[in-house]
């Protein structure tokens, strides 16, 4: 049985898996395993039901198969408040992104 986290917790796991996904250390497979496992702690079955696709579906997304639609990936990462979005696939440039976007929020912030 899974210790259960504090939202806090949850919220720091999930942008640390984020993060990998967005640097190219774990694809969108891995990122939705570890997120159903370590940040919900479902199972293949429940989790699939959550998102209202088969569990089949689920271990293809969860395996990266490629015949998985893109429809079919949002609606697997709809539950954990997540879509599939377009990144550079240079590094530098999603980097550059990354910090762009951190310094507008944090303008925003205080201003």
């Amino acid at each position: 049985m899974m210790k259960s986290m504090t939202p806090f917790e949850r919220e720091a796991l999930l942008l640390a898996l984020l993060r990998q996904s967005i640097e190219e250390k774990a694809g969108h497979g891995q990122l939705l395993m570890q997120l159903r496992k370590q940040v919900l702690g479902f199972s293949q079955d429940r989790y699939a039901a959550l998102a209202g696709i088969s569990r089949r579906t689920l271990s293809d997304i969860e395996q990266d198969k490629e015949s998985v639609t893109l429809s079919m990936l949002n609606r697997a990462f709809r539950p954990l408040g997540l879509e599939i979005g377009l990144l550079p696939q240079q590094s530098h440039m999603r980097q550059m992104l990354l910090a762009q976007l951190a310094q507008q929020d944090a303008s925003h912030d205080h201003p």
